[in-house]
């Protein structure tokens, strides 16, 4: 119709006008829940997940929840999701709806500090730290996600607004994405193919847009017995674009409780992780190892999972 086609007209022409940015979307990478944490960041579950064709492993609905504490405390990342799970026209449609919010605080801000003589290089002696501030950054994003699907392939949307407040200043953006997940040898196998920040368009209150690069990322899994693999990689649609990647296993026995987990990536050493399900509620732990060559420390991630069917089962079953 025509609102649908006017608003693509204005989100191009914004693209046109804006600075391109290589990277973009790490909001929604930083609110992982720990199952994908613990596996190196792999996309195994939607909660926290970058694809959106992952709905179709949905069974239920549910609510979850996810804190990662980033570096030992410099950053924190909260996120809330609801996965409803129903059905349209006698198919499938599960909707996925995630909130999440990182927060930086204490960042030196040295913008008055610098007294220049009138050389335009900072030096020692022309910096007043009595003028240093601190200020902060927050981050608050949602993420609208469905699928459809096609026999054997799933394809799902993500539809991204964000809003970023830093110092003085603030920005609203919308991204989307799009994922697709084709299911081979008897569902054993699963080949993904996932394109992020397709329509990506951030406005700053400067007046200022940035619009930022589509990142492609290929992958699959495989389950074998009772250990899952699953390893991604992708990159930027630019030329020497860096290669990311994510790999990682989860290994539990049939009808037990506990879950262990670990996995690389190319932004962190290791990661390790456990995850405990108890029917109607799993909860899942990652540990994050940075690479020795920065200076940050370790990682944490703490999320939980409520199953609100078998919730309201386990109500009936002690409601007199």
């Amino acid at each position: 119709n025509m609102v649908v086609k006017s608003l693509i007209f204005v989100i191009i022409v914004n693209l046109a006008m804006a600075e391109t940015v290589r990277y973009g979307g790490e909001l929604f990478l930083d609110g992982q829940d720990a199952r994908n944490a613990g596996m190196g960041g792999y996309s195994v579950s939607l909660t926290g997940g970058r694809n959106p064709a992952l709905l179709f492993r949905a069974q239920e609905s549910s609510v979850h929840f996810s804190h990662k504490d980033k570096f030992a405390g410099l950053s924190n990342i909260s996120s809330i999701s609801y996965l409803y799970h129903g059905m349209i026209q006698g198919k499938e449609s599960p909707i996925y709806f995630n909130l999440v919010n990182r927060s930086i605080n204490n960042i030196s801000d040295t913008r008055s500090a610098w007294l220049d003589n009138g050389y335009s290089e900072p030096e020692i002696g022309e910096i007043d730290y009595y003028k240093i501030k601190n200020i902060s950054q927050n981050e608050l994003g949602m993420k609208f996600s469905f699928m459809h699907k096609y026999d054997a392939i799933a394809i799902g949307i993500s539809i991204k607004p964000t809003y970023v407040h830093l110092a003085d200043y603030s920005a609203w953006g919308i991204s989307n994405d799009i994922g697709a997940i084709i299911q081979l040898f008897e569902k054993k196998l699963d080949l993904s193919l996932r394109v992020e920040d397709i329509l990506s368009i951030n406005k700053w209150s400067t007046g200022r847009s940035e619009a930022t690069i589509p990142l492609i990322t290929v992958g699959g899994q495989i389950q074998l017995a009772s250990i899952l693999l699953g390893i991604e990689m992708g990159s930027n649609m630019m030329k020497k674009a860096p290669l990311y990647y994510h790999a990682g296993f989860e290994f539990h026995q049939q009808n037990e409780m506990v879950i262990f987990r670990g996995g690389i990536s190319h932004n962190n050493q290791f990661s390790v992780g456990i995850g405990l399900n108890l029917k109607m509620i799993h909860i899942d732990y990652a540990y994050l190892v940075p690479h020795p060559s920065t200076p940050f420390e370790a990682s944490q991630i703490v999320s939980v999972g409520i199953f609100l069917e078998k919730l309201n089962w386990i109500k009936g079953e002690i409601t007199p």
